[in-house]
Order: structure tokens, then sequence, then C-alpha cells
């Protein structure tokens, strides 16, 4: 059986208790959410419903109806999260009310960007009446998305009216862009119930990405793995669903008490839950008082709502109207991600102080001292929709180390393959650095290498006989992983600022060469591949053992002498003869043995079986027997 297309968007609608919002749903759509007993007996909305209204090119949208009291704002938050356009209801009689006013606000903080305004019960009262409501509900709106909104007039009982707040309705909706469902499959359960013969379903409105029947999806925060049975979208069968649709979801294994409103089911591995959320947040204008440097809140995100602390960068006080960076620091963690709207409420007396979007998560509470801690929030509210520019803040936000491609991908939110892309532009546009199947911001590397350049220069400065230091001196203190800083002493050393000579770094001009080492060096030097033994230097040189010992330790790690054997060292230039020589004769002979290449060398066979062991371990020569064969092509 064939289904009618569906457009992903969904309506919700906002307004005062008993201003005929559920009469309304149930004229568009034929549904009475009204679904608990008590809401029946009460003739109020207490929690959520949910309805599906066929549109005139034969297209599916869900409504989601929300309760109006005071006493049910936080299940209000809840069916709010989520949708794209709403239907905000004013009764004629009654006109602008207290919840109308908090309802209103609460929407433009969810971020939600398309509307229109139902007079309802207009058979109740007189045109003028209908009038004057509608100036109400104007100068409520000044100013914000619902300005210039439709409006129409509509009795439920009626219908009068209908015929011309449906087109308006259907109008609204046609314009309204469909949510994008790229991006880690994330739904914010709204409800759970349990069917007969099939067990528990749950169902919300995915934030992002889609899933399919036979897919994994992790419950949170538990962390369990479930597995999706079956699906449907705003109560079909289907066999997938994308966010921004009414979707409800069995799971295998899953009991009505782990699935709660305020879990969330999302892609595995993509979303933890957190107790620091750093935020945008505006101050409502009509809150009455400056909001103080920290401020008690209830928190509401997605379909949670935990107490916490509301946290201004700075100790003044945040004026009314006011906007900025803050941090959201709670009492229990929340499952939510960059870019979801929020509301912060007051505990006592409970009213809505403001919201607006996360734009990250943090590890730790604020510390008003450290850093650019506005700064970082710039650059994260700047990556909130620009999947680039979010992975490259999570290797920033990674410092001095790597990431793979699938680290940096969950960090950013962004898909597998995308990531890997955008990674990779990154990298070609010089912003990030591959190191093998990982990947660097080039800022981190630049920091790095300027880190390792000043613990280089205070080494120098404290030990100024050494001629040098190894990676292991440089890197103490620092927290980079070796790869890194093999990257940073290289950009280093091309630059010309740095030195690096077997195993010791230093900086650039610093000879490791004194008096004693020249005249070592002088000796390798004319001795070639007749060289003496370390424990012949004394009396070749007429020098106590210490002194040639200690000469002889920092020509080693600077490479300006090189080891073969216990008995053996060459000068470096001795040594790139040999594989020149080594190279030449098996180019044209296809195997030497030791015998052979002493006779190239002109040097004993000691120093032959040693030399050729160097090169085998160098991988230039693979050993056959007792005779060496090229064992690459030469570079």
């Amino acid at each position: 059986m064939s289904h009618p297309p569906v457009i992903h968007v969904t309506i919700g609608t906002a307004g005062h208790i008993d201003h005929g919002k559920t009469a309304l749903v149930k004229l568009l759509t034929g549904c009475d959410t009204d679904r608990l007993p008590e809401e029946k007996a009460r003739g109020m909305t207490i929690d959520l419903g949910f309805a599906t209204c066929a549109m005139p090119d034969g297209r599916r949208v869900g409504i989601v109806d929300v309760p109006g009291h005071e006493r049910f704002i936080h299940n209000m938050v809840a069916g709010a999260t989520g949708i794209d356009v709403v239907l905000l209801v004013v009764a004629a009689d009654d006109g602008v009310m207290p919840q109308t006013v908090e309802h209103f606000h609460i929407v433009r903080l969810l971020g939600i960007r398309r509307g229109l305004v139902a007079i309802t019960k207009s058979d109740l009262v007189e045109p003028a009446r209908v009038a004057e409501v509608e100036a109400q509900v104007r100068a409520l709106a000044a100013g914000s998305f619902l300005e210039n909104a439709p409006m129409r007039p509509v009795s439920s009982k009626t219908g009068a009216g209908f015929d011309a707040f449906y087109d308006a309705f259907a109008e609204v909706v046609a314009a309204t862009v469909e949510h994008r469902a790229d991006g880690p499959f994330r739904m914010n359960i709204e409800r759970s119930f349990v069917l007969k013969g099939l067990g528990v379903i749950v169902s919300g409105i995915p934030r992002s990405g889609g899933v399919r029947i036979g897919d994994e999806l992790e419950l949170l925060p538990a962390g369990r793995r479930k597995k999706v049975r079956a699906l449907q979208v705003y109560g079909a069968d289907a066999e997938e669903a994308f966010a921004g649709e009414c979707v409800a979801l069995r799971l295998s294994d899953l009991d009505r008490e782990e699935a709660g409103r305020g879990r969330v089911l999302a892609t595995p591995g993509y979303f933890q839950p957190t107790r620091f959320f750093n935020a945008k947040f505006l101050h409502l204008p009509d809150a009455g008082s400056a909001l103080k440097p920290r401020t008690a809140i209830r928190f509401h995100v997605g379909t949670s709502d935990a107490p916490g602390y509301l946290v201004l960068p700075t100790l003044d006080p945040l004026p009314p109207g006011g906007e900025c960076f803050v941090q959201v620091q709670l009492a229990e963690p929340v499952i939510a991600a960059p870019g979801d709207p929020y509301v912060a409420r007051a505990l006592s007396p409970a009213r809505t102080l403001g919201g607006g979007h996360l734009v990250g998560t943090d590890e730790q509470k604020m510390r008003r001292s450290r850093g650019d801690w506005v700064g970082t929030r710039e650059e994260e509210e700047q990556a909130l929709h620009d999947p680039s520019a979010a992975l490259l803040h999570a290797l920033r936000a990674a410092g001095p180390a790597a990431l793979k491609a699938e680290e940096a991908a969950h960090r950013a939110l962004v898909a597998g393959d995308a990531a890997r892309t955008e990674l990779d532009r990154l990298v070609q546009a010089g912003d990030a650095v591959r190191l093998g199947d990982r990947y660097a911001s080039a800022d981190s590397l630049r920091q790095l290498a300027e880190d390792l350049a000043a613990a280089l220069k205070r080494l120098h400065e404290a030990q100024p006989k050494e001629p040098g230091f190894t990676r292991a001196d440089l890197r103490r203190g620092l927290t980079a992983e070796p790869e890194l800083v093999e990257q940073a002493l290289k950009s280093l050393c091309e630059a010309g600022r740095i030195r690096i000579r077997g195993e010791l770094v230093g900086e650039a001009g610093r000879s490791v060469v004194d008096e004693s080492g020249a005249a070592l060096l002088a000796v390798y030097r004319e001795t070639g591949f007749q060289s003496p033994r370390p424990d012949e230097l004394p009396a070749r040189l007429g020098w106590p053992l210490a002194r040639a010992e200690a000469a002889l330790k920092p020509l080693l790690q600077a490479g300006e002498l090189v080891r073969l054997s216990e008995k053996v060292i060459l000068h470096p230039e001795h040594l790139e003869a040999s594989r020149v020589k080594l190279i030449d004769y098996l180019s044209r002979n296809d195997r030497v043995d030791a015998v052979k290449f002493k006779e190239v060398l002109g040097t004993s066979k000691k120093y032959a079986i040693a030399i050729l062991e160097w090169w085998d371990r160098k991988g230039l020569t693979r050993r056959i027997g007792d005779e060496r064969i090229l064992a690459r092509k030469p570079g």
C-alpha cells in the first residue's frame, strides 16, 4: 500500500489555557489529541498530543498540541522542541493572557522562525472585539518573526472563518524550509507507551539524521544499544524516518521505565551526557530585573529539564533585553548538542528568564580568568552550521593531540564520510595537517613548535655547555604526542631555527664541536675505513680515558660521528662514501660478500662486515647467506 508523500515539517500549537488549541487541531485533523482520562475529565490538555494533517496536495504534516496551563510549561517546552511552525492560538473573548506571552517568548527562544495566529472563539464576540484582540497580538509580536504573520479569526464550534484560516495555514507550511536530514541520528523521546502485543513504543521528532528498520541506536544517558524493529512516520508504517518528522519507534528489549521523556535515541558514539554547556543567552526584555552573575534556573533542552545555574562570563549583571555567552552548570547530566535551542526558567517564582542556543559542551566549570573564554565561544558559534568549521574547531580543541577522522567526526557531530572529505579539504587549505590516519590543526602545530622552541631555549640557557638535548628533554612538561612533536621539530628545522643531528636537537648556530671534539673529528676523518676503536683513542691522542669518552659522547649523539658497532665508529663522510661504493658495485655485480667488499673499500673484513650490517639495518641491502643484494631502489 502506498502512502501520500510526507513533508518534513511539524507544526506546534502555543497559547493560554482554554483558548481552544485542541479544538482547533481537531477541526484541522479530525483527531482529538486529548488522550489521557484526566484530560477528558478536566477539559484541559496536560501532556503532549500528536495529530496528522492532510494538505491540499495530498502531503501530510505533523501537529503537536501542547498544554497551556502554567503548571505544565515543562511539557509545553518539550513539545515545542523540534517544531518548525508555530500556531499561536488566542481566544477572542480573553485576548492576550499570561501564558500567551510566555508561550510566545518560549517559541522565539527555541528558534522557531515561521508561524501564524488563530483568533479562536470568534463566534462568541462582536467583530470589534476580534479587531481589538488582533491589535493586542500585533503589539506582542512587534519586531518578531510573527510581526507580519497571517492572522485569521476562526470558530472551532461553528466552522466560521475556517476556509480562510486553512488557506493561510497551507501557505505557511508550503513556504517552510524542510529539515536537512544529514548528520548523526538523534531523537529526543517525547512519549513512551505500551501497545498490546507489540511492547513499548517511543515517539518524538528527530533533530538530525535518519533511521531505518534494523539500525542500532544508543539509548542515552544509559548508553544501552537497541535495534529498531519497526517504525511509523505520522502514524503510517514506514521503512525509514528523517529529521523533522513525527516518528514512532519499536525497539528491541525496551522497558517503559528506561524510555521516559528526556531520554535520547542516537547513532552510537556521537553523544555523551554532559553537565556543563556553553550557550548564547538572551535575557527577555520584559524580565523585570537584571540577571545576577550566577542564577539558579530550571534548564529546558530537548525533552529534558534539569536544575542548575546560569553563569555569566563577567561579574556584571545582565539587564533585561541583554544578550551574551553564558555557561549552564547542571546538577545532573543531560543529552544535548551544539545548536540546540533551550529555555531557562527561574525557580521561584517560576517564570521564563530567557534562552537561546547551545554553542558547545565543556568538561569543567567556567573560570572567568582563564584565557579568552568569550572568544572561544564565538568560534564555537561560527562552527554551528558549517561542517568544515566544526571539524576545525574540534581539531583546535584537541590541542597537541591528533584525532582520527572518526574521532573528529564524533566531536564535530559530522557524519563519517562527510567528515573525511572536509578534513582533507582543511589539509589542502593549510588549516590542518595529516599524520598517517590522524589529523591536527595547523594552529595547534604552530603553537607546539613555539612551545618546543621555548623549551629548547630554556634548556640551553640552563646548560650552556650542552651541545643539544634529546626529544625526551624537550617534551618534558608538554602533553604533545610524539608524531606531532616530530612534525613540529621538522617545521622548526625547515625554518632554520633549530638543527637536528642524530639524537640531539639544538638551536641553530650552536655547535656541538669544542676543541676536544674537533681533534676527534680530525682523527676519524683522516683514518677513513681504518678508524680507531674507542678504547684506542687515549693512546692515539695522549688523553686520559675520561676526556676521550666525554668528547666522543656528544659527537655520537649529534651525528657528527656514527657508531656502527661496539668497536667500529665512522665519520659520516666515509659512511656515505661506503653507500655510494656499495650501490655502484651491486649495480654491476648483483651480489657482494664481506671479502669482496673489504677489497672495494680498502679495509679489513671487520670494517666491511660492520658496514654491510649497518646498511642491512637501514634497508639498503638484504642478506642472503654470506652475500648481500640491493633490497630496494637507491634513492
